[in-house]
């Protein structure tokens, strides 16, 4: 709190203590008998922990509309302030006091950094003991000199102009020294008080237990007055709700963009995720004010996602051991499992297709089973998904037998679903067949592993491999390595292959795909119109209508033949 000693009022702006709250102004002391007063002497003090708070910027004094300055004399530039020393008397008594660095009871007056403010008007005229003024305040250290002229037009003579310029110090004159006084007293004052409310604020929030960390980054955003966001050590967005990244929008590399303030959750990690908050313009106190109040809450944003993390990982272990004894006892479930799995959600009858999802990077599993869970519900894929050590392995549930046109879309929508987690995680997928009961869970289970693991081998088919086609499509192969199908495929696409390997792949790719120009065109990673040119050119090289289902075969089996055949 401030301390009146009578003749200056020190206010404590240490920061992050909270006896600043609630500040209040100066008492204004009008002269005592005739005797210079010392009524402001508005400090930086250190905390506890040896931190300062910034001072600042002198742009903020100028620019605040009740301060009343009227003209300025001297560069502002970046120069900042710490405290304001307003003082009264005749010139010679102010001169006396600035030499001395005393008022006149002897109270020292710390004026490195700060405004100095004669409150009684300056004399008319040249006057030398001005210049001696603006001497004396450069040599202590004054930053800017605030005047009152004893005239209305507030010009400053051209001998004071002169000497503020040669010395670097900024002097302005004001229409009402207390007027001005009380409003730059108003913004030192104000970051201790700024903080001290944004600190309360945002404690009050994270005492208030929350289950959700996007709630939670809300409320905090709400005490702050921006938006609050957490982003990982590269400034990407990450999702509150499965704490993945996430292309974000709002970049903050490129010039101009907006400050930010950032702050670590978890200290003592290196690569910890951080809260972020961009604020635009604004003076130093408040981002002072609001990176102190940051770091309150990432105590409780660190509590949360440790007490998410913990329950995250028992869940895993839970559902990773009831599909170790599924498949254990194949499928042979007991009513005690039965009752088990329906905590759970899972569906044990009907009739079933599994997937197994592969990473092919390094993955947090257990804070990325969120994402895949998103992108099948995105497809309207209402699936059960289990961690296991190299990915995750789930299965897609129906009261009653669905139609092969039902599978197939199935398979296309899981198909879709790899390519948008593939924004995000590499993988390969692999599908089995439908499987009926819960010994065909783990039947389609074993399929849809078989299948991920060729799946790791086929690039352009997207890495992802359907056990419905595989079948048939494995012993094909084994036709098309024979001695007298290769020279024909070689023969069949040599138009092709003499225009680069590019057009190969494409037709390969097309009719894996089963002539999808988009799903072609999302593996190669091409516009949709690249690919439609290319099968157009493709059609004119090799004389072969795409629409022809028996030329489509014919068309395959030679493209796997080419493209598996190791010239000698």
């Amino acid at each position: 709190m401030g301390r009146d000693t009578g003749r200056t009022h020190r206010v404590n702006r240490a920061l992050p203590r909270l006896t600043a709250v609630g500040l209040p102004p100066p008492r204004l002391r009008p002269k005592v008998g005739g005797a210079a007063v010392a009524l402001w002497e508005v400090t930086i003090e250190e905390n506890g922990s040896g931190r300062m708070i910034p001072p600042i910027p002198l742009w903020s004094v100028m620019n605040h509309l009740p301060a009343g300055e009227m003209e300025t004399v001297g560069e502002q530039g970046d120069k900042t302030v710490s405290s304001l020393i307003a003082l009264t008397g005749s010139l010679a008594d102010v001169n006396r006091q600035v030499r001395e660095r005393r008022n006149l009871d002897g109270d020292a007056l710390v004026l490195q950094g700060s405004i100095l403010l004669p409150l009684e008007p300056l004399p008319s005229g040249v006057s030398w003991d001005v210049e001696a003024l603006l001497a004396l305040a450069a040599a202590a250290g004054v930053v800017t000199l605030a005047v009152k002229m004893p005239t209305d037009d507030g010009a400053l003579p051209p001998n004071v102009k002169r000497l503020a310029e040669r010395l670097g110090m900024v002097v302005l004159t004001v229409r009402n020294t207390w007027q001005f006084g009380v409003a730059a007293q108003e913004l030192l004052s104000g970051a201790a008080h700024l903080q001290g409310m944004l600190i309360s604020r945002v404690a009050s929030e994270c005492r208030t237990p929350y289950g959700s960390l996007s709630h939670l980054l809300q409320r905090i955003g709400v005490a702050i007055g921006y938006e609050v966001t957490l982003v990982d050590p590269s400034g990407k967005l990450i999702s509150a709700d499965s704490l993945s990244s996430a292309p974000d929008p709002e970049t903050t590399d490129s010039p101009g963009s907006p400050p930010e303030i950032l702050t670590s959750v978890h200290r003592e990690q290196e690569n910890s995720p951080r809260l972020r908050v961009v604020t635009g313009p604004s003076l130093d106190q408040e981002r002072s004010a609001i990176r102190s109040a940051l770091e309150v809450a990432a105590i409780a944003v660190s509590e949360l996602l440790s007490r998410q993390r913990l329950e995250r990982e028992r869940d895993a272990r839970h559902r990773i051991a009831l599909l170790g004894q599924l498949i254990d006892d194949v499928g042979d479930v007991t009513p005690s499992f039965r009752a088990r799995a329906l905590e759970l959600g899972w569906t044990l009858d009907g009739y079933h297709i599994a997937f197994r999802v592969i990473t092919r990077e390094s993955v947090d599993l257990v804070a990325r089973k969120p994402d895949l869970d998103r992108v099948l519900m995105r497809e309207k894929i209402q699936a059960t998904t289990v961690e296991q050590s190299d990915g995750w392995s789930g299965w897609i549930s129906f009261p009653s037998k669905p139609g092969p046109a039902d599978v197939s879309r199935v398979s296309s929508a899981l198909r879709r679903a790899q390519r948008d987690l593939a924004a995000t995680i590499a993988t390969q997928f692999g599908v089995g067949r439908l499987q009926a009961q819960p010994e065909g869970i783990v039947s389609s289970l074993e399929e849809a592993n078989d299948a991920a693991r060729i799946a790791g081998a086929r690039e352009n088919s997207g890495y992802f491999v359907h056990v419905d086609r595989l079948d048939m499509a494995q012993l094909l192969l084994i036709w098309t390595r024979t001695d007298t199908f290769r020279p024909a495929a070689r023969e069949l696409l040599a138009p092709l292959l003499k225009s680069g390997p590019e057009l190969l792949k494409t037709l390969t790719t097309f009719l894996d795909c089963e002539s999808s120009l988009t799903e072609t065109a999302a593996i190669l990673n091409v516009h949709r119109n690249t690919v439609s040119d290319r099968i157009r050119r493709i059609q004119s090289l090799i004389a072969i209508n795409l629409e022809d289902p028996e030329a489509r075969l014919a068309l395959q089996l030679a493209c796997r033949s080419v493209l598996t055949d190791t010239p000698e």
